[in-house]
């Protein structure tokens, strides 16, 4: 299931962050992280559901997706990641993203606007793809 089709199954309308993480290096993800979630687009995108995403999709244990996080804020998406780009970026974390923009390419970050709380939202969309896949996004697990 990519994210288009899980926005779809909640008739959410989504937008794209400008940008995405394609890093070679630890540092070049720092800063590619750091740039995307203080874009102006995350800095506008408050009270929203967002799905991290990968241009191929990731064998799952049940099917396969291109989903690798599915998150929710009631802040905005700046407020929410831009300060951790120095954790994501490092050791064992670091490793993950390496792997995951290595084997299946480029990460991106689509959101959706929550009219309701987007922690009901976020539950609505991780049942959907845990009964589509058995288990939850790469990410998710790691948190």
């Amino acid at each position: 299931m990519t994210e288009i089709e899980l926005f779809g199954k909640l008739c959410l309308h989504y937008t794209l962050l400008d940008g995405e993480i394609d890093a070679k290096t630890d540092s070049d993800f720092k800063q590619q992280f750091e740039k995307l979630f203080s874009s102006d687009s995350a800095r506008g995108s408050k009270r929203v559901v967002y799905i991290w995403s990968t241009r191929s999709c990731i064998p799952r244990l049940k099917g396969k997706s291109n989903i690798v996080y599915i998150g929710k804020t009631r802040s905005s998406l700046y407020e929410r990641h831009h300060r951790y780009a120095k954790v994501e970026g490092e050791g064992l974390n670091w490793e993950r993203y390496r792997h995951i923009i290595e084997e299946f390419g480029p990460i991106v970050v689509h959101c959706a606007a929550c009219d309701d709380d987007p922690r009901e939202t976020e539950k609505a969309l991780i049942h959907l793809y845990l009964t589509e896949h058995l288990e939850l996004p790469p990410l998710n697990q790691v948190r």
